[in-house]
């Protein structure tokens, strides 16, 4: 993969992560050591990497994935500048080969994103509109950790768009993100909404 350049001269966050992950080719990798991959653009990371492994993991899987995001989140919120994971938790290493190839799944979509985001709308990339997008991240987790049909996918695509805007200092990227929120909570909500439904028929049958 080539290494492009941001308008702003830095790396490609997507060639940076991907690097790694083959510098690690065949080993396991801890969270600490991508976030430190990341520098100053580690939150950013941190959404999309786990925003994009919550949305196209199974069901189990992906409500694990919600966990470092409602961690991060709450960093973000508390005005951390950098995310930071309990040394309890990145005692475990994973296979550095099933996070590419879990990545590689969704590359050409990452890559898009990554042309489209750039630099600008300064007011709307603020500490103030960053700690509310990290709550809204933090409730689309909440959301994910409900196991069922499109509650890990929408919410988890959106949370790496908001990772994409704060990567990028995007804030166009980022109003687009709290749209793309609004349309998550509606589409997951409906979801679970059904489910309940259908259980309530369900149980009302042998317990009413």
């Amino acid at each position: 993969m080539k290494n492009p350049l941001q308008p702003n001269g830095t790396p490609s966050l997507l060639y940076v992560l991907m690097h790694m992950l083959d510098r690690h080719a065949g080993k396991d990798i801890r969270v600490s050591d991508m976030l430190h991959a990341m520098g100053d653009r580690g939150f950013g990371f941190a959404f999309i990497a786990f925003g994009m492994l919550a949305a196209i993991l199974p069901t189990g899987l992906c409500s694990i994935m919600s966990v470092p995001i409602l961690l991060f989140s709450a960093q973000l919120m508390a005005g951390k500048s950098h995310p930071a994971i309990p040394a309890r938790y990145n005692k475990r290493p994973f296979p550095a080969d099933k996070i590419r190839t879990s990545l590689r799944k969704t590359e050409k979509w990452l890559h898009r994103l990554e042309l489209f985001a750039r630099p600008r709308w300064a007011r709307f990339t603020g500490t103030a509109i960053t700690r509310l997008a990290a709550l809204f991240c933090f409730v689309l987790a909440m959301v994910i950790l409900v196991p069922g049909p499109f509650t890990n996918l929408p919410p988890g695509v959106t949370i790496a768009l908001f990772g994409f805007a704060m990567a990028e200092r995007d804030g166009l990227l980022m109003l687009l993100s709290f749209l793309a929120s609004l349309l998550a909570f509606f589409i997951s909500l409906s979801a679970i909404s059904g489910l309940a439904i259908l259980f309530w028929a369900w149980a009302s049958q042998y317990f009413l």
